[in-house]
Formats: C-alpha cells, structure tokens, sequence
C-alpha cells in the first residue's frame, strides 16, 4: 500500500510552539509503517493519506503544496490530531477538515471526550492511538551525560532563576527540527545531559519526549498536561510552574540514576494498531470529497 503524509502541524502551530515530539513521531511512523509493508509516496500516487495537524484553536494553514497533496488525494483520507492544553475550542478550519476525513486518529482519551463533546467526531470512523516514540540508542560506552538540556521556544524567567540558583548551566534546543533524522539528532544531544526540561505543556503532552528519555535513562522535568507522575524518571511541575517549583523538580531529578530502558513491544503494539486502521480505511460514499480550499 503506498501512504503520502502531509504535515500541517508547522504552520498550524500556536504561540506556544509546534510540540517537540512532532518529528519524532512522525519518524516512527514512517519507519514503522515501511516496516510493515507499506511504501512512502508523492500524493498523486498514494493508495491513502495521513494528514497530521494540531488542534490548538487556530485553523491549519494549508500552503499551496499541502493544498495541491490534499486535492490530489483520491484514496482515504486520515486525520491524525495532536492535542495542545487548554480551554479553546476547536477552530472552523479543523472542523472543516475533521468533516472532510474518512478517518481520525486521536492520541488521548481526554481528548477524544472533549473532540466528541463538541460534536466532531463519529464513533464509526474514530481510533484511539497513543503515538509510537522512535527507537533511540545511547552510546555503547552507556556514559552519563552531565548538564541541563532544554527543549522549548524560550527560557522562562522562573525556570532561569532555578537554574541559577542551582548554579546549573543548560543546552538550548527550539523544538521544531525537520523529520529526516530527528530522533537520531535528539538522542545524540541528550545523551550528552542528565536532565531533560519541556517549558511548554504541549511540547510532551503525549509521552513520547518521556519515552525517549526513558530509553536512554535520562530524566524529565516538565510542566503539567503531562502525565509523568507514574514514570520513575519523570518529575512534573505545575502548568505555571515557579522558581520554586522548577528547583525542587530539579533537586530530585538530579538525584535519580538512570532508569531501564522500556519494553520494546509497547512501541511495536502502538504501530501494528496503526497498521491495522489505516489498511482498512475506505472512502466514506456520502463524502463528496470538498477541494482544500
């Protein structure tokens, strides 16, 4: 079976930044999802297409290439949602595109009540999956990095003060590397630390930032909308966390020993589920197949 992606998750993003796992899960994807028998393609050729998009209140910005990719489509058509934190509502351009899809795909439960409380979603042509994170290896040596390294758009002024405090210097990483090669970039970066930090909720809102962590055995310190507080190596702080917060979070977290790498089978499991829903999608008969525009 041939699968286009289509990205609309970089110009879509919100003020608090396209989340950090973005490239790698769609890295897993792809990876995965050749390995279980299917083939990339340019859209005009895909037997199915698999859309990735925010639901961060602001429409998707479809630029004339995803434009011409989703015209083209004549296969199914799958929407996969990334949820951000937050009161907003759904934007018209996501309802517009939700309406469109022959299938969606959602990654949290909580996010599925409030997608279906608000009417968008039809039971028959919605999965519940939880993204795959990429296989990330560390060094054979298996050395401890040492330091701070911070995924975000911006250092916040209380985050700066902990780490002052603490007299800890940190690498900086904006969360919005290309695909290609992501997961392997990461892992040689944060290898090279102890810590890991998220500054934005929604940049680790679905675990994968965690797993990876998990599997090199470094810890995480992220604000809340994460739901860190049952992984050994994960130390949350509140939505608006304070120098307080951030340094105690830091405290523990630079006491803690590198934790085992996770089971393989809970990432292979995520994508044979993956593979499943997208090898039976058809086209819905009553859609009429609305141009992007």
């Amino acid at each position: 079976m041939n699968l286009s992606f289509v990205d609309l998750t970089r110009a879509g993003a919100s003020t608090g930044g396209r989340p950090s796992s973005i490239s790698l899960i769609r890295e897993a994807t792809q990876a995965g999802l050749m390995s279980r028998g299917f083939e990339c393609s340019a859209a005009s050729g895909a037997d199915l297409t698999l859309v990735d998009v925010l639901d961060d209140g602001l429409s998707p910005w479809i630029d004339g290439t995803a434009r011409e990719d989703l015209d083209v489509c004549s296969g199914p058509l799958l929407v996969r949602l990334h949820s951000v934190p937050g009161g907003h509502d759904p934007s018209a351009g996501l309802r517009g595109l939700l309406e469109r899809a022959d299938g969606v795909i959602v990654s949290t439960r909580s996010h599925l009540v409030r997608l279906g409380s608000a009417g968008l979603l039809a039971a028959d042509r919605t999965d519940l999956i939880a993204p795959a994170a990429p296989d990330v290896f560390g060094g054979a040596d298996g050395t401890m990095g040492e330091g701070i390294l911070v995924l975000g758009d911006e250092l916040p002024d209380e985050l700066e003060q902990a780490l002052h405090a603490l007299s800890l210097g940190c690498s900086f990483l904006v969360p919005d590397a290309h695909d290609g090669g992501a997961a392997r970039r990461f892992g040689s970066l944060l290898v090279q630390h102890k810590v890991a930090i998220l500054t934005e909720p929604e940049h680790g809102e679905d675990g994968v930032i965690a797993a990876v962590c998990g599997q090199l055995g470094r810890v995480l310190v992220a604000p809340g909308g994460v739901e860190l507080a049952c992984q050994p190596h994960c130390f949350p702080v509140g939505t608006t966390p304070t120098a307080r917060d951030w340094t105690q979070a830091l405290q523990s977290a630079l006491g803690e020993a590198p934790v085992p790498e996770p089971r393989e089978a809970e990432t292979s499991e995520r994508l044979d589920r993956l593979a499943r829903v997208l090898s039976r999608a058809r086209l819905r008969q009553e859609c009429s197949r609305p141009s992007a525009a």
